[in-house]
């Protein structure tokens, strides 16, 4: 007798629980209510200006896809550069010059508060010529100029301009500002041409 009422409790259970379900698309339709509509199968139109959502940040995952798509352009570690002065290069008979900067010029020297001369455009381009060959290197195309394609490099993820910036070993021209924080800190810093008392062509 007690096996009975389990099972036939069990079964009520079952059945109350399959109407639930079958009639919980028509519940959420209507809310219980003629004219309320919780959500809809139906396409809908969003207009994107007024929507005032949060963007969420995107992951590391599309941080490199974006980077992979900006530097397409992949340099040979194993064929050598001809390093032309601290912000030009060549390779394969490509000329390559680093964006939105001006060399050292290689012939120039410079003088530390000591009053001793040294060349300061040729560690400029020795310190180009260490990069180069430290790491591969990918670049981005931004445009060509006297022969040259204008290029934004990355070694191991950092920006080569920033880097010779950074130094002392290249310089932001006037009006140009991509590089101007890294050419502040050099200044302050002393470090490269920044360094010396007075300097001469």
């Amino acid at each position: 007798m007690g096996h009975r009422v389990f099972s036939g409790c069990r079964a009520q259970a079952l059945a109350t629980m399959f109407t639930v379900v079958l009639l919980s698309p028509v519940l959420a339709q209507g809310g219980g209510k003629s004219g309320d509509t919780l959500w809809s199968d139906a396409p809908k139109r969003v207009d994107r200006q007024k929507q005032d959502l949060e963007r969420l940040p995107p992951t590391n995952a599309e941080q490199a896809d974006a980077k992979a798509e900006r530097y397409t352009l992949h340099l040979k570690r194993t064929l050598p550069y001809i390093v032309i002065d601290s912000v030009s290069f060549m390779q394969e008979g490509k000329k390559y010059r680093l964006v939105d900067l001006d060399a050292v010029p290689a012939a120039k020297t410079c003088k530390n508060p000591d009053g001793l001369r040294w060349a300061c455009g040729l560690k400029s381009r020795v310190a180009l010529s260490r990069l180069l060959r430290a790491k591969p290197i990918r670049c981005a195309q931004l445009g060509e100029k006297d022969g040259f394609l204008l290029v934004e490099c990355v070694r191991n993820e950092k920006d080569l301009g920033g880097q010779m910036a950074a130094a002392g070993y290249a310089l932001t021209p006037v009006g140009k500002d991509r590089y101007r924080v890294e050419e502040d800190e050099a200044r302050r810093k002393k470090s490269g041409v920044w360094a010396e008392a007075t300097a001469s062509n």
